[in-house]
């Protein structure tokens, strides 16, 4: 039995679901080898068609780092480093400059920086009912421009409650592996040659006294697992959705449970294919989209060289919610985890058409409010797969960040139940840190963990150990020139009264770092792992 979804398109779509502005305001470790945003192309279509890819910007530098995943991003969404930018304390990454001969426009001149201020009283005035089905925010009346609109609603699947008990610790010792990760033991490779893999990885991780995998099952618009939404994954056999003959996913869950590791399903809900892979998507709702006389530029928007889904439209966050709940009930997952990938541009033109019907006072208020919407309908959906499972977010650090640069309501999302099971901010900071020093950061996410009664598990990174933190002002030669930087960190999250553990950034650089930096990195995780055991 198939439900479907009604055209959401219009302005009476905009106003009555997706915005309601209006009403709302020291051992060594022994390591297993386990084998070798931007300028936009509008919500009109009318934007650049350049495809270098542009990170979020503000006039305020941000202070985190890359978006999660892509501190080895590959060739497609590779981003140049501008020399003419100066860096601020506590600003962009290297990574996350624009180039300086792109001709795309930067965002930093299309809209100005939301305040902090600004967004908390905003979230203040705009409480939002929570969603507890995928399908919730498609019932509203159409408007008849929309019900004479060319384009076939999405159908979703209704799936069946999953009875799994899921695993999950109290004490959480996890750590992040990504797309990049699995694509060296994944890609093309057999059934045989990827469960021995993985399992080595688990070893890896088991060994360092971890209980908890993030692992990625959606980072493009694509599937790890067999998905009646979303095509395969080119990082699963070489080419985008191509079948493999074994499923990836339940490989992944079955040996992460036989080593007494929880396994948290990983999705980057907004980011879709690269331009260049849109073909892969055939017959799925995304290629739909780009390709609809109505929905193109619109449901999903071109950013650089990826394409990204548009969370001002219902049924683009019905059809991201009934992904989520897809994965929860027909894998034993014991969670489903989303990070930073939000809003990927403050540029005005990726969703001006529908903001412009919506109502909203401001183009913040709106995404805030889509954002809202979203999460609080990956909650309701994966509480309705599976009861049992948890679902969680992992935000910026900086909390600023979060609502002048994602449009994340943090604060409402901690606050409020119906959103996330725990908050699992990336607090990749040195203590030293002139804008964002580690434990002024944490014990300010400490109170908003506090204020809804959720656990707190901070995102900690190895990737930073023995390189210079360039924007991070007094403390940039931190992480070359301090020790036991991790076991620090963790002893600090353990007297937290929301502590609900801690999670590494990434697996890559604990097991397997650079050759410049691997004595330095070995001696922080041995600290880390006594610390741990203490």
């Amino acid at each position: 039995m198939k439900k479907f979804l009604s055209v959401l398109l219009c302005a009476a779509m905009c106003t009555a679901i997706l915005c309601g502005c209006a009403s709302e305001s020291a051992s060594q470790i022994n390591v297993i080898d386990v084998g070798g945003s931007g300028a936009v192309a509008s919500e009109e279509g009318s934007g650049s068609d350049e495809d270098s890819a542009v990170p979020p910007q503000s006039e305020t530098p941000p202070a985190d780092t890359l978006n999660h995943d892509e501190t080895d991003i590959e060739p497609d969404d590779a981003i140049v480093p501008s020399s003419e930018t100066a860096p601020a304390a506590g600003g962009v990454e290297q990574d996350d400059l624009i180039d300086p001969d792109s001709t795309d426009i930067p965002v930093a001149t299309t809209q100005t920086a939301v305040t902090s201020a600004q967004t908390s009283s905003e979230s203040q005035t705009s409480a939002t009912t929570v969603s507890t089905t995928a399908s919730t925010t498609a019932s509203t009346t159409v408007s008849a421009t929309e019900q004479t609109a060319e384009h076939e609603p999405v159908e979703l699947p209704d799936n069946a409650v999953n009875s799994y008990s899921a695993l999950n610790h109290a004490d959480v010792k996890g750590v992040w592996i990504s797309y990049i990760e699995l694509a060296d033991i994944l890609t093309g490779k057999t059934e045989s040659d990827f469960r021995k893999a993985i399992g080595a990885a688990y070893d890896n991780c088991v060994s360092l006294g971890l209980n908890t995998v993030y692992v990625h099952v959606r980072s493009h618009g694509d599937a790890y697992y067999k998905s009646s939404l979303y095509p395969w994954s080119k990082y699963v056999t070489g080419t985008f959705g191509k079948a493999p003959d074994f499923d990836p996913l339940k490989i992944m869950i079955s040996e992460a449970h036989s080593r007494g590791l929880s396994f948290q399903a990983w999705i980057n809900p907004l980011r879709a294919c690269a331009v260049t892979d849109i073909s892969g998507e055939s017959g799925y709702p995304i290629y739909s989209w780009v390709n609809g006389a109505d929905t193109a530029g619109k449901y999903v928007v071109k950013v650089g060289s990826t394409y990204y889904l548009n969370p001002a439209y219902g049924e683009v966050v019905d059809f991201i919610a009934a992904g989520a709940a897809e994965i929860a009930a027909n894998y034993d997952v014991d969670g489903v985890h989303i990070d930073d990938y939000f809003y990927p541009t403050t540029d005005a033109s990726f969703d001006s058409s529908a903001y412009s019907q919506s109502g909203c006072g401001t183009i913040s208020e709106f995404r805030l409010s889509n954002c809202d919407r979203l999460v609080s309908g990956l909650y309701g959906a994966v509480k309705k797969a599976n009861p049992s499972a948890l679902f969680g977010v992992s935000c910026q650090g900086s909390i600023e960040n979060n609502y002048n640069q994602m449009y994340a309501d943090v604060k409402k999302w901690c606050s409020q139940s119906g959103f996330t099971d725990y908050i699992m901010p990336q607090i990749y900071y040195g203590f030293s840190n002139s804008t964002q020093p580690y434990s002024r950061c944490a014990a300010e996410w400490d109170a908003l963990a506090q204020s809804g009664g959720i656990p707190l598990i901070i995102g900690l990174s190895v990737s930073k150990i023995g390189l210079e933190d360039a924007w991070a002002g007094a403390g940039k030669t931190e992480w070359i020139t301090d020790k036991n930087i991790l076991s620090r960190q963790y002893t600090e999250a353990l007297g937290q009264r929301s502590y609900g553990g801690i999670c590494l950034y990434s697996y890559r650089s604990i097991f397997t770092p650079d050759s410049a930096v691997v004595s330095q990195v070995d001696k922080e995780i041995a600290a880390l792992k006594a610390a741990m055991n203490d």
